[in-house]
């Protein structure tokens, strides 16, 4: 909680600043450099009251600008930054082309008063990333894509590096890398895996490049490093434009979410330089040739590119041909709109490695049914948990897909080769979420009685054909495979209609020993809020009345706290999870005990409740462990209700419907502790709700 008050303090002080330059006709780009400068300047001047040195020579330092007024302010203040720009190390690339857009003496001298009564550099929290998201996004809404550039959130980078996991020792870059966040995640990625001193002197100074054509991210990109003591001795940044560079160095990672759309006119000929890409005007199949062409072999990228990547004909068609030839693109993640500051930008994270040809594709459709905003829903870390989940970085061979015929909304799907080729391209979709089958439980037992008469049929006409050694030329008869796959769905369907049936007191006769459901909840629900009738003796509650309801938690940096001691903690995680499966009885990890504090403790009978993308899953947990922050804790402390009911109460699709509703409306969201204790259930006396269980299960095993 500190750390956002924190943050929240710093986002209003840098606001407060914002206000005060613009009252002096600084317009919002100019604004951003000029509180880069000045605040680089005094949280330099912290680093050395601490002790940990300055690279700033004498005469152009904070202690010189803050005894001045009047003009010989101005005139010190352009001095310094006029020094700092002529520097050819790391202070040269953040002062890069700096100058003075503050032209009047007292707006300059109230600017530095009001960043001198803060402690910047030791506050607490990522005050870097509170900065630069809280600027970057005010300056988002005034210039949605600037020179071409998109901000990047935070989340996502954190999800990217996750997955494609740089080491130590290994070299990162860039090459469109507008204010460091991917640069700046991998080296805390990395900084945690060895305390060797010579690996870390090599990640410091070595392991770490960007590049971007445009001033003022350089700049901002090249004080976020420094301040992490990142390349103190020369920039890691280089102001350049990547597109036309013709240098042989190649790395081992590449991490990027280069600009879209056309190459602005003025700019240097690709072609001219690169002749060996595939002749095209458009930035982001340029910048994904130069990231082909720049990454080692037997190494890996993670790239932010749009729709047209996978789609466009033409010299769009030749490169992607090109990189599933010459490189293993094995992950797709689909991602919706909302999350950046170009408005209805439909983009993917394309993961490759090179060396390979591409086989199977994994695709995680992040994008169905999900929704978010810059400001009301922003994108979390959370959000993404279940991809990080599935994607199973390290052991990529024990992936397994949610989608299946009897879940065909599942987001985690492999595409064979085959599939890959016979698709044009490579926009893969397959969720409907707007599915809505209004047949009755005897209807769908009918069906399901066809379809299983069908597989029999078809079966007899096989065995005929190959007793007799005729032909089944001519023969009407309906596909094994397609019979089966409506077999399949269609026993989901009666799944699904039977618990809602149950939940509604539609399974069970009501007895009078039964009693009335637990009437000490003093909340009326009211009578519009309720979906459906219920038996008299049943009452409507809401979830969070009955049930304690806590969010997870990680340790961070989550690898720091992984153990194989015995004395580890189970550390419990989607993929421990069987599919369709209904208990938690083990798991793969385990953590440290002194990570349980940073995280939350579940014991045997509590629910668990996957609160991200494929939300709403409830499982019982049948040990003892932790819990991260993609589970909700659901504990049955009022023992209103029978474990297995409450089961099938959460697994239900008025369940779902509901916390989709919830989430902001008809689309897939996170949970959160509110929304789920807001839920309005049904709650029948304590035995019908083991009556109405039994009666599940029994028609289920058949199943």
């Amino acid at each position: 909680m500190a750390n956002q008050k924190s943050e929240a303090a710093l986002i209003k002080k840098v606001g407060d600043i914002a206000n005060v330059m613009a009252a002096a006709g600084v317009g919002y780009t100019d604004y951003i450099t000029q509180l880069t400068y000045i605040l680089f300047l005094k949280m330099d001047n912290e680093k050395e009251e601490l002790g940990l040195g300055s690279s700033i020579p004498n005469g152009c330092k904070w202690k010189d600008l803050c005894d001045l007024s009047g003009t010989d302010l101005i005139d010190k203040y352009e001095e310094i930054l006029d020094e700092l720009s002529k520097d050819e190390g790391l202070i040269g690339t953040i002062f890069t082309r700096a100058s003075n857009k503050i032209d009047r003496p007292v707006m300059l001298a109230k600017v530095i008063e009001m960043v001198a009564d803060e402690d910047w550099y030791m506050m607490e929290g990522d005050l870097k990333g509170a900065i630069y998201e809280s600027i970057l996004e005010k300056n988002g809404q005034d210039k949605k894509s600037g020179a071409g550039q998109y901000f990047t959130p935070r989340a996502l980078i954190q999800a990217i590096v996750e997955v494609v996991d740089p080491k130590i020792g290994e070299t990162v870059a860039d090459p469109a890398c507008g204010t460091g966040g991917f640069l700046l995640a991998a080296y805390e990625h990395m900084k945690g895996q060895s305390k060797d001193v010579e690996k870390q002197k090599f990640l410091k100074n070595h392991a770490l490049f960007g590049a971007d054509n445009t001033a003022l991210v350089v700049t901002l990109a090249s004080m976020n490093l420094y301040l992490h003591d990142i390349g103190v001795n020369k920039s890691p940044i280089a102001y350049q434009d990547s597109l036309i560079d013709t240098s042989d160095k190649m790395y081992n990672v590449i991490l990027a979410n280069p600009p879209f759309g056309t190459r602005p006119q003025g700019s240097v000929e690709v072609a001219a330089n690169r002749p060996e890409f595939v002749r095209t005007s458009d930035n982001q199949v340029n910048f994904l040739q130069h990231i082909m062409s720049i990454v080692k072999t037997g190494g890996r990228a993670g790239v932010v590119l749009p729709d047209s990547v996978l789609t466009d004909t033409g010299a769009t068609e030749k490169v992607r041909e090109k990189l599933l030839k010459d490189f293993n693109l094995h992950t797709i993640l689909r991602l919706p709109t909302g999350i950046f500051y170009a408005n209805g930008v439909k983009t993917n994270i394309l993961f490759f490695e090179k060396g390979k040809p591409t086989k199977d594709i994994w695709v995680y459709d992040y994008r169905t049914g999900v929704k978010h905003t810059l400001v009301t829903k922003p994108l979390k870390r959370v959000d993404l948990q279940e991809f990080v989940d599935c994607y199973c970085s390290g052991h990529e061979q024990d992936r397994k897909p949610t989608y299946t015929v009897a879940n065909p909304n599942g987001r985690w799907r492999c595409f064979s080769e085959k599939e890959i080729q016979d698709m044009n391209n490579l926009d893969f979709k397959w969720i409907n979420l707007d599915e809505n089958d209004e047949r009755t439980l005897l209807e769908i037992t009918e069906n399901i009685q066809a379809e299983a008469e069908g597989i029999s049929d078809a079966v007899m006409l096989i065995k005929t054909a190959m007793l007799n050694n005729s032909s089944i030329q001519g023969e009407r008869f309906n596909s094994i495979k397609i019979l089966q796959d409506k077999l399949m769905a269609d026993c989901e369907l009666f799944k699904s209609k039977l618990i809602d049936a149950g939940i509604q007191g539609k399974l069970t006769i009501q007895l009078p020993d039964d009693g009335i459901a637990n009437t000490l909840c003093e909340e009326k629900i009211p009578d519009k809020d309720k979906p459906f009738d219920i038996p008299k003796n049943w009452r409507w509650i809401r979830l969070g009345w009955a049930m304690e309801i806590e969010r997870g938690g990680s340790p961070r940096p989550i690898k720091a706290y992984m153990t194989e001691e015995e004395n580890g903690i189970n550390w419990i995680k989607i993929g421990d999870v069987e599919k369709e499966g209904k208990y938690i009885y083990s798991t793969k990890e385990k953590i440290k005990p002194e990570g349980e504090k940073k995280s939350r403790k579940v014991y045997p009978g509590d629910f668990l409740l996957t609160n991200s993308m494929s939300f709403g899953r409830p499982y019982i947990s049948k040990i003892e462990g932790c819990i991260h922050d993609g589970w909700l804790l659901l504990r049955n402390s009022k023992n209103v209700f029978d474990l297995d009911y409450l089961y099938w109460l959460l697994s239900s699709k008025y369940a779902y419907r509901q916390f989709v509703q919830k989430a902001s409306g008809a689309t897939v969201d996170n949970l959160n502790k509110d929304k789920v204790s807001s839920a309005i259930i049904p709650l029948p006396p304590l035995a019908e709700q083991r009556r109405i269980a039994d009666r599940i299960e029994e028609l289920l095993q058949v199943l």
